[in-house]
């Protein structure tokens, strides 16, 4: 074992010293010197755990810079920790399987698809829906790799694999040396608008999404392609604030085709923007705030008479904004106990489109199609006992929901609440156990649908994952 670690070691400074990381050229003289100084601080730290021993407890390890100062040179040592680094990155797994069941004739996807002022639903038009299945479902196996590459960047990539597809979650290059608190961060990633926007579903505390980002960004959320330069500032208090710039690829919202009769539009078609305070609490209290707001293009097309082939199409901007809001306390006792989540959001949303093209009624193109709608969810999660969690969630979407059609017509639609309670249990930081139940109330085009949903959840991770955000 010594040997091949000796051998190890020479073969990786040897590499190093060819890449011209060395401070000297490589000749056999200075190899050998290199290689007895390896095999020295090897001997070094095989002798540390018979040094340490409970038979001996009086012996102490040796200082790091006593072992430091065996090493040609702190600039090379660093070069060869980071060579290790880059070929060891943080590999981890997570498998997230769940069970689902309600009582509609059709399935809660279907309904939400259909509910008045945010689906437009078009009669006999065929809808996608992606929703749980009645029965098990593996939501998705969560591949990812991360790693410090040099002292300037740091990456990751995170794949989602499901029984049909896999889907490149994020890709994504962030600085880690730019001066005075910038940041700066490209390639595939989640927006960090809100609060719930950027986390995976296996950080979620509930297994569903909130109503109102299912209705208004799809079940991804805003993950796009684009580069993102965030601040924090130097207050006394926590204050961070960022821009985004997004290729503009988001079904719901910030859709583009880019086809006649629609119009072309070059990228970046999306931008966000986004600020988080958060004042400083004394003891074990954290609060934080957040606004947001963007605005994109965003074009859709419609089979109108349900004959198969598209005959209208509208092209625009979409903007949205809101607020969030999360409180929390970490109890001083073990595995969560007596810790509490108190989290909000609001989002309103507008689409303001115009019609370019219509078949059956070409009288109508050139006429606005703008239509609004909002909503908010509350949720509080409580550690009653050790390793156990409680929750209960409260939707609305619809407060202000009307639409301004191409006709001249105006349509006030209904809201639509949903509420449930959580239980979860945490055997460790590496599983978790989960069930709830849902009830709501959803206002569609086929009128008022009441539907009670039940989950029992699932989750493990395997492998170095790393510390979530606030």
């Amino acid at each position: 074992m010594k040997n091949r670690l000796v051998c190890c070691c020479a073969l990786l400074v040897l590499i190093t010293s060819s890449a011209g990381l060395a401070s000297e050229p490589v000749t056999s003289t200075n190899m050998l010197e290199e290689l007895n100084r390896l095999r020295a601080r090897v001997e070094t730290l095989e002798r540390i755990p018979s040094a340490t021993s409970t038979t001996n407890p009086s012996v102490s390890l040796p200082a790091p810079t006593a072992i430091a100062s065996t090493s040609p040179g702190a600039g090379q040592w660093a070069t060869v920790q980071r060579g290790f680094q880059s070929f060891n990155p943080d590999i981890s797994a997570i498998v997230d399987m769940f069970y689902h069941a309600d009582d509609s004739k059709e399935g809660i996807s279907h309904i939400l698809s259909e509910m008045s002022g945010f689906g437009h639903v078009h009669r006999g038009e065929d809808h996608h829906h992606h929703g749980p299945d009645e029965g098990f479902n593996l939501r998705h196996l969560e591949l990812q790799c991360s790693a410090d590459v040099d002292p300037y960047f740091k990456g990751a990539a995170i794949a989602a694999i499901d029984l049909e597809s896999a889907e490149m979650e994020e890709a994504v290059i962030e600085t880690t040396c730019l001066p005075w608190g910038f940041k700066l961060k490209g390639g595939k990633f989640f927006s960090d608008f809100g609060y719930i926007n950027a986390q995976h579903s296996h950080q979620w505390d509930f297994t569903d999404q909130p109503l109102i980002y299912q209705l208004a960004l799809g079940p991804h959320g805003l993950n796009d392609k684009g580069l993102q330069l965030s601040w924090l500032a130097p207050t006394p208090f926590y204050l961070l604030t960022g821009i985004e710039a997004f290729q503009g690829d988001n079904e719901q919202m910030f859709n583009y085709m880019g086809e006649e009769p629609l119009p072309t539009h070059d990228g970046p078609r999306l931008g966000v923007g986004w600020l988080k305070v958060g004042p400083n609490l004394p003891g074990n209290h954290a609060l934080q705030f957040g606004v947001f707001g963007a605005r994109g293009k965003h074009q859709e097309a419609h089979d109108g008479n349900a004959d198969g082939t598209e005959d209208h199409w509208l092209d625009g901007h979409s903007t949205f904004w809101g607020g969030d809001a999360v409180y929390k306390y970490n109890a001083p006792h073990p595995h969560g106990q007596g810790d509490v989540i108190l989290q909000g959001e609001y989002f309103n949303r507008r689409k303001d489109l115009e019609l370019v093209g219509h078949d059956l009624m070409p009288q109508w193109v050139g006429n606005s199609r703008i239509d609004d709608q909002d909503g908010y969810y509350v949720q509080a999660v409580y550690g009653f006992l050790p390793r156990w969690r409680a929750g209960v969630r409260w939707e609305q979407v619809g407060l202000m929901n009307t639409s301004e059609l191409p006709d001249g017509t105006n349509e006030n639609y209904g809201s639509s609440y949903r509420t449930g309670p959580m239980l979860d249990f945490t055997p460790s930081e590496f599983s978790r156990i989960r069930i709830q139940a849902n009830r709501g109330a959803y206002e569609t085009a086929n009128g008022r649908e009441n539907v009670t949903e039940l989950y029992v959840q699932w989750m493990i991770s395997i492998g170095a994952h790393g510390a979530h955000k606030f």
